[in-house]
């Protein structure tokens, strides 16, 4: 009996060294390694004379971890699965070093050509910056601030996207694409420069 006597006060220096990881500093550390970069020498860094430092490390540890096989798990999807494989059938057509800004001109075209609604009419939501987010997505420019309505609409297009893709007949329509793509005849592209431009991928052959 006396032996077991010790675990009681090591469950309660462990639970002490744990409840000391308060959010303050979990953000200061946080806050660090967004500014210095995620590494293992700047997490040493970070909680260099801090106390609990162990118990800091291995929550950060821990955190990332967790984050990695949530982003693993969602990754896992029928979508994401027809983006990479259409990604790879793209790099063998190599249409990125001729057409690389095409759908960012297009999106252009709309911003700066269309009539768009304000954002009393949209509840909030500014149409302007949401085109101008996938403008410079598409042409891989940094991304101006956008209100948190404005975020919240574009998060739940790309969802519906992404649930529209995940269907019957999308997989269909993207494998018949594919089919032709495939089984396509090659273009010479200095002779026939439109052909990139208006059709890319030969859909109207």
């Amino acid at each position: 009996m006396e032996k077991d006597k010790p675990k009681p006060q090591m469950e309660k220096s462990v639970k002490k060294r744990k409840s000391a990881l308060t959010n303050p500093t979990k953000q200061r550390v946080l806050k660090f390694l967004e500014k210095k970069g995620f590494s293992p020498e700047n997490l040493k860094m970070a909680t260099e004379n801090v106390k609990n430092a162990e118990a800091i490390i291995e929550y950060m540890v821990n955190s990332c971890q967790d984050a990695e096989a949530k982003v693993k798990h969602e990754c896992e999807s029928l979508s994401f699965n027809n983006i990479n494989q259409w990604l790879e059938l793209m790099k063998t057509t190599q249409l990125s070093g001729r057409c690389e800004y095409e759908a960012a001109a297009v999106v252009n075209s709309i911003l700066r050509n269309e009539r768009l609604p304000s954002e009393e009419d949209m509840n909030g939501i500014d149409l302007t910056a949401a085109y101008k987010f996938l403008s410079n997505a598409l042409m891989g420019k940094p991304q101006e601030k956008m209100s948190d309505t404005t975020k919240a609409f574009l998060s739940r297009e790309v969802e519906q996207l992404i649930a529209e893709a995940n269907t019957d007949e999308s997989d269909e329509a993207a494998r018949d694409m594919g089919r032709r793509l495939h089984h396509g005849i090659e273009y010479d592209y200095q002779a026939q420069p439109h052909k990139c431009s208006l059709d890319p991928l030969f859909q109207d052959e």
